[in-house]
């Protein structure tokens, strides 16, 4: 029941949009961390020091973390985007990689944005294309 309470009510609030804000400095992730780690530690009852790390636990009931959960998300929404699923033309923010193709790339390669601050860097478009280029996409997205 609690673990149903928290899919249900405490996470959807912690990936509200998380794919526009997707936080990339330590201090945030740690804070969206701490709050699940909290929670995991409530649904299971392991609030003393000496039980298992939180991580453990998680992965013992194949909880994800939020930043593997996060970066999915991105790379969904990016999908949704080069397929023309959304009502966004994709051509104004994406194009393809014409770099030839070798082993570290697949044939759906996209050009990565140039970024000289960090607050470019790490927004949507950079980051999640060089997730993208980096990845290895499941042959069923396309």
């Amino acid at each position: 029941v609690k673990l149903l309470a928290f899919n249900t009510l405490i996470r959807p609030k912690l990936e509200y949009a998380c794919v526009v804000w997707d936080p990339f400095t330590k201090s945030n992730i740690a804070h969206l961390d701490n709050v699940q780690r909290k929670a995991i530690r409530f649904i299971y009852s392991k609030f003393s020091p000496y039980d298992s790390p939180t991580e453990l636990i998680m992965q013992a009931n194949s909880i994800p973390c939020l930043a593997l959960r996060r970066k999915t998300a991105r790379l969904e929404f990016l999908n949704l985007l080069w397929n023309r699923e959304l009502a966004i033309n994709p051509s104004l923010y994406l194009s393809s990689s014409t770099s030839r193709l070798t082993r570290h790339h697949h044939p759906h390669s996209l050009t990565p944005y140039f970024a000289r601050t960090d607050l470019f860097k790490f927004s949507f478009f950079p980051r999640t294309i060089t997730d993208w280029n980096h990845s290895l996409l499941p042959s069923v997205i396309f």
